[in-house]
């Protein structure tokens, strides 16, 4: 065969095999999946029967809120469409809730249309909060399999504090085999005034550094445990209860990292200030720099941005539009936005 035609030969069958050899080792290059995870209070979450255990009278039939199953059924269903659409339309992979009142609740949800069919099931944590509400974790059955939980209990500062919600420490695998801690929070509320009410926050934080600690200890520090923190706090990022005493930042120095602490908005509004009352913190392994493995992705922080949350008309236009506004009924989802993250996983199928 002639020089020219043997290297034409040659030539061609080189350009079939270098672009086979690039797709073959693009398709064995671990690209990954992200896994969405989010916070979501739900605004006084009651069925309509009686508990005579607990303090929650004012969400029945024949209260001054007049809460009845229509009102009850309804909300639900909002409820069930924004949960089912939040990642990107899809159901997130991990969402902690709070403001429900017990279990049946969160099983009348969950059997809404929108979610009847999800891969979505839930962890319960009851507490002994005088009004019943309760936190949970909604997980994506595939994405995640819980091995081990904890209720830990918060002991509020002063003789006559009343209970407060516990905080729920699931751990559990991912589908790349790694064991990821996921800890949902409720911390005590306001009233009162911010300052007077401020100490039994920095208890709540002081019972999440201390379990955040002890996993830091069991699984090889900071640097090596992956830790999931979502939570209503009622304070922001910028508070001591989080800043100081949990020891939560934007640098992760003391080893929790903080996605939300600089950004701009909130997922709650008070007299026109945005706040971020509901947000979610990761341990310093997480954090971008470790592309490598499991990481947040940059500026995936943030609130659900749907305007069926937000109220379209009237004195609180722009608001989350909320379920009621004193005793008046108004129909809405929630007073809170739902937050969300990215995370990144390599290996996750």
């Amino acid at each position: 065969m002639p020089y020219v035609a043997c290297f034409l030969v040659w030539a061609t069958l080189i350009s079939q095999i270098v672009p086979f050899k690039v797709e073959a080792q693009n398709r064995a290059k671990p690209v990954g999946v992200d896994l969405c995870i989010a916070h979501y209070n739900l605004e006084n979450l009651f069925d309509t029967l009686n508990d005579i255990k607990v303090n929650d009278e004012d969400f029945l039939p024949q209260s001054e809120l007049a809460w009845n199953s229509l009102r009850y059924y309804s909300k639900l269903g909002k409820l069930a469409k924004v949960i089912a659409g939040l990642n990107q339309g899809n159901v997130p992979d991990l969402v902690g809730l709070c403001e429900m009142e017990n279990e049946g609740v969160l099983k009348d949800l969950l059997r809404q249309p929108e979610l009847r069919r999800s891969p979505l099931a839930y962890l319960h944590c009851p507490s002994n909060d005088p009004r019943g509400i309760d936190v949970a974790l909604l997980y994506h059955k595939s994405r995640f399999k819980p091995i081990a939980r904890k209720d830990l209990i918060i002991n509020l500062p002063g003789d006559t504090a009343l209970p407060t919600r516990k905080i729920l420490l699931v751990s559990g695998k991912i589908s790349s085999g790694d064991t990821i801690h996921i800890l949902v929070n409720h911390w005590p509320s306001r009233r009162g005034g911010q300052e007077k009410s401020a100490p039994n926050r920095y208890a709540a934080a002081r019972c999440l550094r201390k379990a955040v600690d002890s996993l830091f200890t069991q699984y090889g520090g900071a640097d090596l445990c992956p830790i999931i923190i979502t939570g209503d706090f009622n304070d922001t990022p910028q508070d001591a209860s989080i800043l100081s005493v949990l020891g939560a930042d934007s640098s992760g120095s003391k080893g929790l990292f903080h996605p939300f602490s600089s950004l701009n908005g909130g997922s709650y509004c008070y007299q026109d200030r945005w706040e971020w009352l509901d947000q979610i913190i990761l341990s310093r392994c997480l954090m971008t720099t470790n592309t490598t493995q499991n990481h947040y992705v940059t500026e995936s922080a943030k609130a659900a941005d749907d305007n069926s949350l937000v109220q379209q008309e009237g004195k609180f236009k722009g608001y989350p539009y909320r379920t009621y506004a004193g005793n008046r009924y108004l129909g809405g989802t929630s007073d809170h936005l739902p937050v969300l993250i990215q995370l990144r996983c390599p290996r996750c199928k």
